[in-house]
């Protein structure tokens, strides 16, 4: 009998220790998966940040080199130097031109400014010093791509990023008139305002050209050996035909959340270990009084919750003794826990910080979710990416911060009118599940988009996009200033605009961009389609 106890106890005691050693190793394992996971999705935002800053850095640097070009075409004294098609005039006019809009040129680090004929011949090139070029005057690339255009294409102004003796260089091309009109081609370097991109994102920047040779690196840029806490996201600058010109870097210290991430992972630990060691002693005690059976649905439990995290959410029920119900609710206890760290990581993956809204990786499963359910049920949906207008004039203006608060009201406004709407039910931070559910979510920068389930047309799209037009046109109030913006509004509809998420997403976001270019609210794939026969 006593060996029968011996053993009896000794195998309970030992199958216990099995458990709390398979919390510990699904808890670390877990617990790695979701680091893993919130790293992942750190680099993916930071990388989304990178290129949404640099974009509108290029756009800025656009408009400013478009403004030198259009300016000096506006003179007289060059439209006569280029309609003589004397060079050597035309080279003198330019130099005299460029001292005139110093400031203007000053502002951007221009390279150099090239004159072509209406053929985009050469008639005469200078540097940004005044001196005189005479070999590879501009962009290449541009000019090969403005010789395929034709009609009234060959009057718009077309800009691209390109390689110009494996130097990067951004080129605007703008059309100059008179009796014989040709073309002004402002050659720029953008490296000093990508550079500035370290000022917009409040990270360290880094950039390399197509060789890999560092042209610029903030002063807090660290050394390679001091990178093992820092997360690099990266993201190349191609020119128009796909060609990498440049890659710009920003850089995030993560030492507080890998350190945060270790602490819970040893207490979890160390709950796993002392809630072991209590089951062992219990099982001990009330093995006299078969507490075999409670302890096997505990096992079960447990066994559940190694294959299925969701399994922490259930509650176990059991019977017998005092004692057994301890461990049970030890075993809860645990588990809460263990699920509330899940949460709070999943939270840090999928979750804008500043809007607390969906961010850009949960709003992709979501959209993926509704393909499916569109397969299971037949259901159409609507997707909506949204841009804000004239955004970045409130954040140079009246600075980043009160930028921030203007995205978490127009976030709270959109999710109120959308809320408000009758085809649209109330999402707020709940883990999307069911065909139901909608979503509202921040993509980065001042880019929103909404999923709104059973809208299958363009009409019923379109009365719930006007209805968040009228909700921007009222001023916001943010710390004493009453601020105006609109909002533009690429709509498209699941299946009639594509049937996957990147074909679906490509044309909603052509089509906010053709709004925001035109300044016409919002706009539907056939919008687009329309503006082209015209």
């Amino acid at each position: 009998m006593f060996k029968i106890r011996f053993s009896m106890r000794f195998t309970l005691g030992a199958t216990i220790v099995l458990m709390g050693v398979l919390v510990m190793a699904f808890a670390l394992t877990t617990g790695e998966i979701y680091r893993r996971q919130a790293l992942a999705s750190q680099r993916t935002t930071l990388e989304e940040m990178v290129r949404i800053t640099a974009s509108q850095q290029l756009r800025d640097l656009e408009e400013r080199a478009r403004d030198l070009g259009l300016a000096i075409q506006s003179e007289a004294g060059f439209r006569r130097a280029l309609a003589s098609g004397k060079r050597d005039v035309l080279v003198r006019q330019l130099q005299g031109q460029l001292r005139q809009y110093s400031v203007t040129a000053n502002f951007i680090k221009l390279d150099k400014l090239v004159v072509y004929d209406t053929g985009y011949r050469p008639l005469g090139a200078i540097k940004a010093g005044g001196a005189r070029v005479t070999s590879s005057p501009g962009c290449p690339a541009l000019i090969e791509r403005a010789r395929t255009r034709s009609g009234a294409e060959r009057a718009k102004i077309t800009a691209t990023l390109c390689r110009n003796n494996d130097q990067a260089r951004y080129a605007v091309l703008v059309r100059a008139g008179g009796i014989n009109p040709g073309y002004i081609e402002v050659v720029t370097d953008p490296v000093p305002v990508l550079a500035r991109i370290e000022t917009r994102l409040g990270s360290p920047v880094r950039i390399h050209d197509v060789r890999d040779r560092r042209v610029f690196a903030s002063e807090d840029w660290p050394a390679p050996d001091a990178m093992h806490n820092a997360l690099v996201a990266e993201q190349v600058l191609t020119a128009a035909d796909g060609e990498p010109v440049l890659k710009v870097a920003i850089m995030r210290d993560l030492a507080l959340l890998r350190e945060g991430l270790a602490r819970t992972r040893w207490l979890v630990m160390v709950l796993a270990i002392a809630i072991t060691l209590l089951g062992v002693i219990i099982a001990l005690y009330i093995l006299e009084k078969t507490a075999l059976q409670p302890l096997n649905s505990l096992a079960r439990q447990l066994r559940r919750v190694g294959s299925d995290k969701d399994s922490l959410r259930e509650q176990v029920q059991t019977g017998g003794i005092a004692e057994i119900r301890e461990l049970g609710e030890d075993f809860n206890k645990m588990a809460r826990e263990l699920d509330r760290l899940y949460g709070s990581l999943e939270h840090l993956a999928f979750t804008d910080p500043l809007t607390n809204l969906p961010n850009r990786a949960r709003f992709r499963d979501s959209l993926e979710e509704s393909v499916r359910q569109y397969t299971l049920a037949h259901q159409p949906f609507a997707l909506f990416l949204t841009d804000l207008d004239r955004f970045k004039a409130v954040n140079d203006s009246l600075g980043h911060q009160v930028g921030d608060l203007l995205l978490q009201e127009v976030s709270t406004r959109l999710r109120g009118v959308l809320r408000g709407s009758d085809t649209v039910a109330r999402l707020d931070n709940q883990v999307i599940a069911g065909l139901g559910d909608k979503m509202v979510a921040r993509l980065g920068g001042d880019e929103f988009a909404a999923i709104l389930p059973r809208v299958n047309s363009i009409e019923d799209a379109s009365v719930i996009a006007r209805k968040l037009l009228l909700s921007m046109r009222e001023p916001f109030l943010i710390r004493g200033h009453s601020i105006s913006i609109g909002i533009s509004i690429g709509i498209a509809l699941y299946p009639q605009h594509g049937e996957d998420i990147d074909t679906l997403m490509q044309r909603a976001d052509a089509a906010m961009y053709f709004a925001k270019n035109n300044q016409c609210g919002l706009a539907f794939p056939e919008t687009m389609r329309q503006a082209d026969l015209i």
